[in-house]
């Protein structure tokens, strides 16, 4: 039985291969924020080892303390930091080796997108963390209702107010296409994958 699903699956994955032209895989929101704190703290971590070393070139009592102090905090923040990105790096890793062990094992579905859920507030750059909530029928003919893991929306324009909702245009559903893979013997074992959608030019001639 499970070698027919995965193979109806392999079918699936080779009829919707066109589909996948001019569509891009959006940004984990786990990712990125694990990104921008593994810089954060091997910056912070660096200076501060740097104060710490320069404190064995002065003899002034309260220099050396000064340098100690402002050098162990720096590097103190540096690790925290460094932690909390191993922990969205985990977690990131985990989303996708439950993506990939479910597109092995589990049977596809193209999902219906029926909302958009937004974080107002939450801004990486011009980028904003979305979620999708999208249906599927089921091979029983059952509409579920799943979620997507959150995503980077790459917004047009740039703010002119940060974190302000009306400085950023609301994604569209047909900005977004999406699969549903999910475990055969387990409907709430699934993964939602989410591809953004390219601008593609019909041109008769293409000389790039």
């Amino acid at each position: 039985m499970n070698n027919n699903i995965n193979y109806n699956l392999n079918g699936n994955r080779q009829n919707n291969f066109q589909d996948l032209q001019g569509m891009k895989e959006v940004r984990s929101t786990r990712q990125v924020i694990s990104n921008v704190h593994a810089i954060v703290g091997g910056s912070l971590l660096g200076v501060g080892a740097l104060i710490l070393a320069m404190h064995f070139l002065f003899d002034h009592p309260i220099a050396v303390r000064v340098l100690l102090i402002t050098g162990g905090s720096l590097a103190f923040v540096g690790i925290i930091e460094l932690i909390v990105s191993t922990f969205f790096r985990r977690s990131y890793h985990r989303e996708q080796a439950k993506l990939a062990r479910l597109k092995l094992e589990g049977v596809m579905f193209t999902g219906e997108i029926i909302r958009i859920h937004q974080y107002f507030g939450m801004h990486i750059g011009r980028s904003q963390p979305i979620h999708i909530e999208c249906s599927y029928e089921n091979h029983n003919g059952k509409t579920c209702l799943v979620r997507s893991e959150p995503f980077l929306h790459q917004n047009e324009g740039f703010p002119l107010f940060p974190y302000h909702r009306s400085s950023f245009n609301a994604p569209r559903h047909d900005n977004y296409t999406v699969w549903v893979y999910v475990n055969p013997q387990n409907p709430h074992d699934y993964a939602v994958e989410v591809f953004r959608q390219l601008m593609v030019v019909q041109s008769d001639y293409d000389y790039r």
